[in-house]
This record gives C-alpha cells, sequence and structure tokens, in this order.
C-alpha cells in the first residue's frame, strides 16, 4: 500500500510538472475558467501601469507568460487602451492569489488618460507590428522611456516619426529607425511635439513642429518662406522679401500646428513670384 501512495504521489507531481511546463497564456485560461482575474489601472500612460491579480481556480499547479504586445482594452472607451511592453512568466499553485504590476504604455493616442482603478479586460494580441515594437521595447529594456511610448502612437495611431524625440540621442535614433523599418515610412527632417494632456478633445495633437528648412542663393536677392496647406493656401508667414547674399542658409523654424488639421503641409522659399524650394511637412 505504501508503495502504491508513492506512486500515485509521484504521478501527481509529473502531472503538475507537464501542466507548468507549457505556459498558458492569460487569455486562454480565462476563456477556460481555470483562474479568476481583475485587471485595474495604476493610472498614466507609461512603466508601471496596471495591477493584475490572479488566483488560480484549478487543483494543480499551473504556469503562466503574459506577452509583451498583449493589448490590455479599457472597459472606459474614452481611455486608452495599454499595449504590454514587458514579458512577464510566473506558476501559480492551486488557489493560489498573485498580484503583479505590468509595464505597459497607452495605444490609443486620440483617447484620454488611463484613470487610477480604471477597469481593464485582458484583451487580444496586438497586430504584428505593434508585437514587433513591444518585443523590441522589452529587449532594449525601454520600459520607462517616453520616445518608446512615442513610437507606440506612431504605430498604434500613425503619428509623425518624427514624434519619437526627447531623450538620449542614440535610443531616439535607434527607435526612429527601428519604427521607419517596420511600417516603410521615412524618418522627417523635424520634430513633432503631440499634445498629451488627459482632456480627450486634445489627445494626441500636434502642438507644433521644429526642424531645419536649410537653401542655397547662387546670387542675392530677396526671398520668402512661408507654410501652405495642401489647396495652397498660406498658414504661417516665417518672413517675407528679407535680404540675402549669396551662399548656403538654414532657418531653424517653429510651425504652430495646434489650430490646424491633419494632413500635408508645405514649406515653401519664393523668390521672384516663383517657389525655388519646397519642403513637405506631415502630421
Amino acid at each position: 500500500m505504501k508503495n502504491i501512495i508513492l506512486v500515485v504521489f509521484a504521478l501527481s507531481i509529473t502531472l503538475q510538472r507537464v501542466v507548468a511546463m507549457n505556459c498558458l497564456s492569460l487569455e486562454e485560461a480565462n476563456k477556460k475558467g481555470w483562474i479568476k482575474l481583475s485587471i485595474k489601472s495604476k493610472g498614466g500612460f507609461i512603466g508601471q501601469t496596471i495591477e493584475m491579480k490572479i488566483k488560480n481556480s484549478c487543483n494543480q499547479l499551473l504556469e503562466f507568460k503574459l506577452e509583451a504586445g498583449r493589448r490590455l482594452d479599457s472597459k472606459n472607451e474614452n481611455l486608452q487602451d495599454m499595449l504590454v511592453t514587458k514579458t512577464e512568466e510566473f506558476a501559480l499553485y492551486p488557489n493560489q492569489l498573485k498580484t503583479i504590476c505590468v509595464y505597459g504604455m497607452c495605444c490609443q493616442a486620440h483617447k484620454g488618460c488611463p484613470l487610477k482603478d480604471g477597469d481593464y479586460t485582458i484583451g487580444k494580441m496586438a497586430d504584428s507590428n505593434l508585437i514587433k515594437l513591444a518585443e523590441f521595447i522589452d529587449k532594449n529594456k525601454y520600459y520607462i522611456l517616453f520616445a518608446a511610448q512615442q513610437a507606440v502612437w506612431t504605430v498604434s495611431d500613425k503619428n509623425s516619426i518624427g514624434g519619437i524625440s526627447g531623450g538620449d540621442k542614440t535610443e531616439v535614433d535607434g527607435l526612429q529607425k527601428y519604427v521607419s523599418e517596420l511600417t516603410g515610412r521615412p524618418i522627417p527632417k523635424y520634430n513633432v511635439d503631440y499634445a498629451i494632456e488627459s482632456y480627450r478633445e486634445v489627445m494626441g495633437r500636434a502642438k507644433k513642429i521644429e526642424g531645419i528648412f536649410d537653401y542655397s542663393l547662387p546670387a542675392n536677392a530677396h526671398v520668402s518662406v512661408a507654410i501652405y496647406n495642401s489647396n495652397g493656401v498660406l498658414v504661417q508667414l516665417l518672413f517675407k522679401d528679407m535680404a540675402h547674399g549669396k551662399g548656403d542658409y538654414k532657418l531653424y523654424y517653429t510651425f504652430r500646428t495646434a489650430k490646424l488639421e491633419q494632413g500635408t503641409y508645405y514649406a515653401r522659399l519664393n523668390m521672384d513670384g516663383r517657389t525655388e524650394k519646397e519642403m513637405k511637412i506631415e502630421f
């Protein structure tokens, strides 16, 4: 009898180990009713933004994986969903309750900032580009890097790659290059400053664009530089009929965009009634 008990005990341990070796996604376990799950926002855009409480409702050890690239859905349609940016693996014994803090970033730039104690659901895996970006963030440990949050909005909401800015130049350049290759969009020669206030009506709106407009003049001239919309309507004059000598110039400009519609605009150098140079600006 003693030997039989030992065999049954050993078999039980073996079965538990087999289950533990096969990581379950929380989505799968939740659908099967194997766990009880509570997901709450801790407030804010970036970092450890989510608190999860997971209870194992089964009578066996289970091992779980929360994947970088999973989208956690806000129950409040006015607030942003969260993209998990750090893979977490953990095990739960029968009836064990565990609380984990999840690293994430917002992925709906035109909605409001998540509020403390806001309710979320486990959601689904994001689209392929967001998954790849989340894995890139995880690999480089950019969990609290705001340029990485801007990169997420660039992919999720098609914000300008010029919005990926601020902080360490090497990190910013690396993120811009990665997102450019991921999306097939070129890296612009300007930075875009997007609004991140908590008020929904201004979330994700480009407030201003800063860049360099360079040009060369073969002879002395009076020139004007201005920005126009796609219909050729003047939206901002940078200077008019300014005397220039022959040579090369770099104009550091600020384009005020807070009250303009998203779209394509053009910075133009005009001389003697004709356009000598044009640069496209998109946001």
